[in-house]
């Protein structure tokens, strides 16, 4: 465990944040804020559509939103989540669902991590 409870470095990484940061021109609006801004307002119906899918057992609806959480998830540095969105994505692609609905639970713990550290990243920035 890190010092303090520090548990942003673990959630998400720090190297993606900083070639993020590398792409700002200066006098543009924050980066991190930008597209950490977007994740924040985009995936709660995201994390939503997976939960439902995968307690409904909607293979096709579970691939789709877990192809899509993937993906933004990794482009702000959440790799254990985006992990996990692709082991849902593959289940839900092979119609798989054995464990669906506790892999979303726990999807679903880890992105209020990464929520926390995303925001204690913007609030630093800003």
């Amino acid at each position: 465990m890190k010092e303090g409870g520090d548990v942003s470095c673990d959630v998400i990484d720090q190297s993606v944040l900083a070639s993020l940061r590398e792409l700002q021109d200066e006098g543009d609006p924050d980066i991190i804020a930008e597209v950490g801004g977007l994740f924040l307002k985009h995936s709660p119906d995201k994390i939503n559509a997976i939960l439902q899918s995968a307690e409904n057992k909607d293979a096709k609806g579970l691939q789709l939103a877990a192809h899509s959480l993937k993906s933004s998830s990794a482009y702000i540095g959440a790799m254990r989540l985006s992990a996990m969105a692709k082991e849902l994505e593959m289940m839900g692609r092979s119609s798989s669902l054995q464990g669906a609905a506790e892999l979303a639970q726990k999807l679903k713990e880890e992105y209020l991590l990464v929520m926390t550290a995303l925001k204690k990243e913007i609030n630093e920035q800003g």
